[in-house]
C-alpha cells in the first residue's frame, strides 16, 4: 500500500467522565496492557500493515504520548499529533486531524483499543466495495454486531464533519453520510475488538492479552518473564503470568495467572498476587493478598493486608474501585532463577 495515499488518524482523546481511582493512574491511551501502553496496539497494527503515517488526535494528554512515542521512528512509522481542545468528538477529532494529511484515504482507530481485523483485508473489502466508509464490525457468537473500533473513509467524508461543535461518528456522520447517498459498508470481523473503559474492562484487555500469548508459547509454560525478573527457588507461578525487567518474586510468595508484575515490582514471600496487573515499582508486602486488583506505579500492599477488586495507588492508603472482576505476540521470555 502506498503511504501517501493511506495515512490513519489515531483517536487517543479521553476524559475523566467518572473521577474514579483507574482514571487518575495515567491516562488511558497509556496504561500498561502486558507491559506496553494501550496505544501502541492500534499502532503497531497500522505498521504491520504498511501504515507509514498516523496522526495521533488527543486532548490534554497530547504531550504525554508524544513523549511517549516522539516522532514514530521506533514503530517505522512517522507521527504527527493534533490536540484536541473542545472536544470535537470522534468525528470531529478524526476530521481535524485528517486535514493534516493529503492522503487519499484514510484508517480511523481507537486509541483505546485492541484491533484484531486483518487491515489488508479490511482495505481490499472497502477498495472493492467503492463505499465512501467502511465500519468494522464483530459478532460474538449469536450477538448483534458491535462496532469494531476502525473505519476506513475516503477523504471526501471529511467535508460532511461540521468544522465546530461535537460531531460523533455513529450519531452524526454515518446518519449524514447515508442522507446524501453515499455508501456506508459494514466489514464483519470474527472475535473481539477489546476496549478499555474502565478498571474493570482493563483488568479483562491485559488477561486476554497474557493468555493469547501464552497460547502461542510453544513450551506451554505459560511464564513470560523478562530475562532480567528473578524469581526465587520456592515461588509458585500458575500461568498466564508476566514479569518485566528488574521484578522479583520470593520465595514462597504465589502468583497466579492471568497477573502482569511490572518492571522492578517486587512479590514478598508469602504473598499471593492472583489475576491483577502491578505496574512498575509495586511492593506487595510479606502475607498480603492482592485478587482481582490494579496497582499503580510505586504503590506499596503493607504487609498482611487483604485487597479483593481494587484500584491501589501510591501512598499509605488504597483508593477502592467495587465489583472489578477479573475476566475469564510475542514469544515469552525465559524464567532466571535465583540459586
Amino acid at each position: 500500500m502506498s503511504a501517501p495515499k493511506i495515512s490513519a488518524v489515531v483517536l487517543a482523546g479521553t476524559h475523566r467522565w467518572s473521577g474514579s481511582s483507574f482514571e487518575r493512574l495515567a491516562p488511558r491511551p497509556l496504561v500498561p496492557v502486558a507491559l506496553a501502553p494501550l496505544i501502541s496496539y492500534p499502532l503497531g497494527w497500522l505498521a504491520d500493515a504498511g501504515v507509514r503515517r498516523a496522526t495521533i488526535c488527543a486532548n490534554g494528554t497530547t504531550r504525554d504520548i508524544e513523549t511517549a512515542f516522539g516522532d514514530g521512528h521506533s514503530l517505522g512509522m512517522e507521527l504527527s499529533y493534533y490536540k484536541d481542545a473542545t472536544p470535537r468528538g470522534a468525528a470531529g477529532c478524526a476530521r481535524d486531524a485528517g486535514l493534516q494529511s493529503a492522503s487519499e484515504t484514510l484508517v480511523i482507530v481507537d486509541g483505546t483499543a485492541i484491533p484484531t481485523v486483518d487491515l489488508g483485508q479490511l482495505l481490499a473489502a472497502h477498495r472493492a466495495s467503492g463505499a465512501a466508509m467502511t465500519a468494522v464490525v464483530h459478532r460474538d457468537h449469536a450477538a448483534a454486531p458491535m462496532p469494531g473500533g476502525a473505519y476506513v473513509v475516503e477523504r471526501r467524508v471529511l467535508d460532511q464533519v461540521a468544522d465546530s461543535g461535537f460531531q460523533d461518528i455513529k450519531e452524526n456522520l454515518i446518519p449524514k453520510l447515508h442522507r446524501l447517498g453515499e455508501r456506508v459498508a459494514a466489514h464483519e470481523s470474527e472475535g473481539l475488538c477489546p476496549h478499555v473503559f474502565n478498571a474493570q474492562t482493563y483488568l479483562a484487555v491485559n488477561q486476554w492479552v497474557l493468555q493469547r500469548r501464552a497460547e502461542a508459547d510453544d513450551t506451554r509454560s505459560g511464564l513470560l518473564l523478562d530475562p532480567r525478573a528473578t524469581v526465587e527457588p520456592g515461588a509458585r507461578l500458575v500461568g498466564p503470568v508476566q514479569a518485566g525487567a528488574g521484578a522479583h518474586i520470593a520465595a514462597g510468595a504465589t502468583v497466579v495467572g492471568p497477573t502482569t508484575i511490572g518492571p522492578d515490582s517486587v512479590v514478598e514471600c508469602n504473598a499471593l498476587v492472583a489475576r491483577s496487573v502491578l505496574w512498575s515499582r509495586c511492593v506487595v508486602k510479606e502475607g498480603a493478598i492482592v485478587h482481582g486488583c490494579v496497582a499503580g506505579n510505586d504503590a506499596v500492599v503493607p504487609a498482611g493486608a487483604r485487597l479483593f477488586n481494587v484500584v491501589r495507588a501510591a501512598g499509605p492508603s488504597p483508593s477502592w474501585i467495587p465489583h472489578v472482576r477479573p475476566a475469564a505476540d510475542p514469544a515469552p521470555l525465559p524464567v532466571t532463577v535465583v540459586g
